[in-house]
């Protein structure tokens, strides 16, 4: 069984951490909103993959992200974007299936063009997303010379959400499905596909395309040490130590440092690092000698 890391979306982080530090518009905060439900819905799905193939001979790729000028190397696929991304690609029985999460609060109602609110506004088509995924992806696939076919699913994971008019046969998993649609069909491979993995995570894209600097500049942003869980402030509670109000976790001096270090790179990878800077965005509670000998001591690196 082969299992990898999912790591939270850049964007997530950044809105994340400005939330705290610069303040966001309303625009912002559903974008927020919205992209954490994504991850909780992805993190949900992982967990119910990984339950039905623990100790199966089957391989779990999360959030596979690749170049579709790589994939399409052909010219048959054109596209207005260059990459793809998909949330769970998953080797098992000698299939290949995806499928792409969505976690929504609300209810809508399906149409084979266009799907729509329960109001009768429209929304959009979910399956054109995977139709694409799917093109992509077999494209992909045939430069492996693995020769297998692709079942792409779209996985509705809240099981708070209703789909009105849903027909059978759509490749459409509501929550209550999910379950048992892994279950009949998770089965031990009965070959290996090492060789196919090593192919897809060499073609994999470690940085998006669409992963961007924020738009302001490191003076700018609010000091002080905040929860690497929840993003409350932390309080201190001694010379070496913080504590959070909220999910009463507490932090050393030394992980904080790395946290805020951590910090400043996924908000601009180009902002210089040094002790006066890092002490200042900590608003002020960390000293820049303290910064610099735990980097001279090689607990720190920036």
């Amino acid at each position: 069984m082969v299992i990898l890391l999912r790591h939270k979306p850049m964007k997530l982080e950044q809105l994340e951490i400005m939330k705290c530090r610069a303040g966001v518009g309303g625009a912002e905060l559903n974008e927020l909103d919205n992209l954490k439900l994504g991850w909780e819905g992805e993190g949900e799905m992982d967990a119910m993959i990984e339950f039905v193939i623990r100790g199966r001979n089957c391989i779990h790729l999360k959030d596979y992200r690749f170049s579709v000028n790589q994939a399409a190397g052909d010219g048959k696929i054109v596209r207005s974007s260059s990459e793809v991304q998909i949330d769970n690609v998953l080797i098992a029985g000698d299939r290949i299936f995806t499928f792409e999460v969505k976690k929504y609060n609300f209810d809508l109602i399906y149409g084979d063009e266009v799907w729509t609110y329960t109001n009768g506004e429209k929304f959009k088509n979910l399956m054109q997303q995977v139709s694409r995924q799917n093109d992509a992806f077999r494209h992909l696939l045939k430069k492996s010379g693995a020769g297998m076919e692709v079942y792409s699913c779209l996985v509705l994971i809240s099981p708070a959400q209703t789909i009105y008019s849903l027909p059978y046969g759509k490749n459409i998993l509501v929550h209550s499905a999910v379950g048992k649609f892994l279950e009949r069909v998770v089965r031990d491979n009965r070959y290996s596909y090492d060789r196919l993995a090593g192919f897809l995570e060499s073609r994999r894209v470690t940085k998006s395309m669409y992963d961007a600097p924020v738009n302001v500049e490191v003076d700018e942003l609010r000091g002080g040490v905040f929860c690497e869980n929840c993003y409350v402030e932390l309080e201190r509670l001694g010379r070496d130590c913080f504590s959070c109000p909220s999910c009463n976790e507490d932090f050393d001096l030394l992980s904080v440092i790395q946290r805020l270090i951590h910090e400043l790179r996924i908000l601009n990878s180009d902002w210089p690092i040094n002790s006066l800077i890092l002490s200042k965005y900590s608003g002020n509670q960390i000293s820049s000698s303290y910064i610099r000998t735990q980097k001279r001591l090689g607990n720190l690196k920036y």
